[in-house]
């Protein structure tokens, strides 16, 4: 009797094993046995704020708006070469909880807005998509609208983008090859697999329960927020706003970095205007915790936005000055449990930014 329960332990165990191994490299296999499900482009979790799927405690369990469509996956997002104004963002551009800048700039100014997104910060050059989208130089002049968070600023121009960026396109062979390594070796299988043990049917209740224990009995949380405020209103910061490398708010920047970032984005301004007659509105967003750190520290911020805005004043490149107006805001426009703005913050980025573009130029904004 033991042998034949050993047996079935066994035959169970080798079950879970193997439908875990495939699970990651299958995604509606993995969707099927998660308590919430995952979007697979990101990734990610939408039913609370991103940052509380790093540790799970309940402390910061927080429910957050039902999600909306995507805008840049909608048939309102136009074809990148009929459209009027052309942004190129990460995820502020895409927040899930309501509807996004590009598609408010389209609702607001009644034209043709395109919407590209990536939130990987190493794929943030314009030109790779408009080289491979033949987007040819326009006649009447056009906005391009470079978004980006202000964590990511260093990584992206640290160094000039490629003005003859391309995109080789994969043979048959050779996507099917890929593939296949994927399968095999699957990209990112340490966090998938740590994705499962948080949010699977069987483990999510006992994993969330342990951590919120472990939390309260010794003050433990993930590295990766380990920066927070609970209460009826609790707070997590991301470890890349606050730890000591560039984007972060302790990072001392030297004035030699700040004219390279100045210098790289001019160029970029440079380029587009001269390839496609584009013109840059540059639109750098705060790290939330550049602004809300106070909420559990006085510590002085580095001034890394004013200083680079003074080194774009210089060049005459134009931006939008979120940091400022954002700052002295006597509203919340951060979700506290979220890396991203609310719909207060939206609300005013929209503002500022259609401001912009009507105080420095008179380019026409409605066909």
């Amino acid at each position: 009797m033991e042998e034949k329960y050993l047996r079935i332990i066994i035959y169970i165990t080798g079950f879970v094993a193997l439908y875990t191994f495939l699970a990651i490299r299958i995604f509606p296999l993995m969707n099927a046995v998660l308590n919430e499900k995952m979007d697979q482009e990101t990734q990610d979790f939408n039913k609370f704020g991103d940052l509380y799927y790093f540790s799970c405690i309940s402390e910061f369990q927080e429910e957050f708006p039902s999600k909306v469509r995507k805008y840049r996956y909608s048939e309102d997002n136009p074809d990148i070469s009929s459209a009027d104004i052309l942004t190129y963002g990460d995820s502020f551009f895409d927040i899930i909880f309501t509807k996004s800048i590009p598609e408010r700039l389209s609702d607001t100014l009644n034209s043709e807005v395109y919407s590209y997104v990536t939130q990987n910060p190493t794929h943030s050059n314009p030109f790779c998509l408009l080289n491979i989208s033949e987007y040819p130089p326009v006649s009447n002049q056009k906005y391009f609208i470079y978004e980006t968070v202000e964590r990511n600023i260093p990584a992206k121009f640290s160094n000039e983008f490629d003005p003859n960026c391309t995109v080789i396109n994969e043979t048959t062979f050779s996507k099917i090859y890929n593939q296949l390594l994927n399968i095999i070796f699957r990209t990112n299988s340490e966090n998938l697999y740590e994705v499962i043990l948080k949010q699977s049917y069987l483990t999510h209740r006992t994993y969330s329960y342990i951590a919120t224990l472990k939390f309260k009995l010794f003050g433990y949380i993930s590295p990766l927020t380990s920066k927070y405020k609970t209460g009826n209103k609790p707070w997590l910061f991301y470890d890349k706003e606050y730890d000591s490398d560039p984007g972060s708010f302790y990072y001392n920047y030297s004035d030699d970095e700040i004219d390279m970032f100045a210098n790289n984005i001019g160029k970029l301004r440079d380029e587009l205007l001269n390839r496609y007659n584009l013109k840059l509105v540059f639109f750098p967003i705060p790290n939330k915790y550049t602004l809300y750190h106070r909420f559990i520290n006085n510590d002085p911020y580095n001034e890394f936005l004013p200083r680079l805005y003074k080194e774009l004043d210089s060049r005459q490149i134009q931006y939008v000055d979120v940091y400022h107006e954002f700052k002295n805001n006597k509203d919340t426009l951060y979700y506290g449990t979220d890396t991203h703005w609310n719909s207060k913050g939206i609300d005013i980025a929209l503002s500022l930014l259609i401001e912009n573009m009507d105080l420095h130029y008179s380019l026409s904004l409605n066909n």
